[in-house]
């Protein structure tokens, strides 16, 4: 039953995801440009990282072709380095959900590069904004695989007239 509930709602995820996409840039936009900071930046990049993740598990538990297990893990490993090269750049930037022990191993772990990096760890933190447009990229390249994925029929399906 699970399995054939996986294919759905990966479809749905990667749609999800690309539709989030745009909204994540304004955020970046309205945390440099007005006041609201960037919280709804931050807190939306949460929600992409865990979608990637639940794009990894439909993938597996729906049995997907490999495709769509690689695309889950493309966008897991590219927002995950969303966080690293933002901590390089700013190491005692922390998330307000995150727990003590977390912030102090990020801490322990980034202050070093940074400070190996001295005045050129703000270049490293500026491959963020290409980061994202590779995260954009592969949004793109999912829902168009997905598009192909939702007109095939699932293995173990028997069609009948």
């Amino acid at each position: 039953m699970l399995a054939r509930l996986a294919r759905p709602a990966y479809i749905g995820a990667a749609w999800l995801f690309a539709i989030l996409i745009p909204v994540q840039f304004f955020f970046a936009g309205t945390g440099m440009f007005s006041t609201t900071g960037f919280s709804p930046h931050v807190y939306l990049g949460l929600i992409l990282h865990a979608i990637s993740g639940a794009l990894i598990a439909f993938a597996v538990i729906g049995r997907l072709p490999r495709r769509a297990l690689e695309y889950g893990v493309l966008q897991f490993v590219l927002i995950g380095m969303q966080v690293v090269l933002v901590r390089v750049a700013s190491p005692s930037a922390t998330i307000s959900i995150e727990p003590q022990f977390v912030s102090n191993l990020i801490m322990a772990v980034m202050q070093p590069i940074h400070d190996l990096l001295r005045g050129n760890a703000g270049l490293i933190g500026s491959l963020h904004a290409v980061n994202a447009l590779a995260i954009s990229a592969v949004a793109v390249l999912t829902v168009m695989y997905v598009r192909k994925l939702g007109s095939a029929v699932p293995t173990g399906v028997r069609i009948t007239t």
